[in-house]
């Protein structure tokens, strides 16, 4: 667990812990903070991986933006994602209860806790999710 302290209010870091992070694979799985995620763990044999973090540009530093703005965002990380050549796969964070909209995302494989918090404090972001060879997701806190 992430022992970080915090300034982002508890509810926002509730939302995030609740979050379905859907990973776009064939076939698709959701993974969720601090459960075992077996489609992970099948995603990292298959590419012989151990690494990968969760990350979103839409919404920095918890301010909701229009979709037009969250798809800019969104497009710029794609395209940072693929000039450094990181293997990426689509995502979507989804808020179970359906009270705030879902965020368009990239599990990013075989990246380094470095290179993903350089990203996401590039992209203005709250946190992140790492995920490990123990396949048990975390929420990783960056403000």
């Amino acid at each position: 667990m992430n022992d970080f302290k915090t300034g982002l209010p508890e509810s926002l870091v509730k939302a995030y812990r609740s979050t379905n992070y859907e990973v776009h694979t064939d076939p698709a799985f959701i993974i969720k903070i601090g459960e075992f995620s077996s489609g992970l763990r099948n995603l990292f044999r298959k590419l012989n991986l151990s690494t990968g973090y969760f990350i979103t540009a839409c919404n920095p530093q918890g301010i909701e933006l229009s979709n037009a703005k969250n798809r800019s965002l969104h497009n710029a990380l794609r395209n940072d994602l693929q000039s450094s050549g990181h293997q990426i796969v689509n995502g979507f964070g989804s808020d179970p209860s359906g009270t705030w909209d879902g965020e368009p995302s990239f599990l990013v494989l075989g990246i380094s806790l470095g290179q993903a918090k350089s990203l996401a404090v590039k992209f203005k972001q709250n946190a992140i999710v790492g995920c490990d060879e123990t396949c048990i997701p975390d929420l990783l806190l960056l403000r």
